[in-house]
């Protein structure tokens, strides 16, 4: 079940994020597309829907160089992904406790 987190009005349109309210455990493995490497590292994942998510594929919110102005609505999160031109996932990370916390938002 889905919950409304917020709603972000701009000139353009309206981003509504979405939660179900729960943490997701974090995991370690080499991902797929570096398995052949000899020097693959471990990194981590969690499972939404079936599918693993690598935190190496979010975008960092807080990273000045690939990142330096983020919009005002996402520097609550660590990172995110567009998943189309409509929408994506927000994460929240808990280093502390090796579990994230994934929002979906649409536009």
């Amino acid at each position: 079940m889905k919950l409304l987190y917020k709603k972000v009005e701009q000139e353009n349109g309206t981003i509504t994020f979405y939660h179900t309210g729960k943490w997701k455990k974090l995991y370690y493995a080499i991902p797929e597309w570096n398995r052949k490497k000899i020097d693959a590292e471990l990194e981590e994942y969690f499972i939404h829907q079936n599918r693993r998510y690598y935190l190496s594929e979010f975008v960092a919110v807080h990273n000045t160089f690939w990142n330096p102005n983020p919009p005002g609505y996402m520097t609550e999160f660590d990172g995110y992904m567009n998943d189309s031109f409509f929408s994506g996932y927000a994460i929240k990370v808990d280093s502390e406790e090796d579990r994230v916390k994934i929002f979906l938002f649409v536009s």
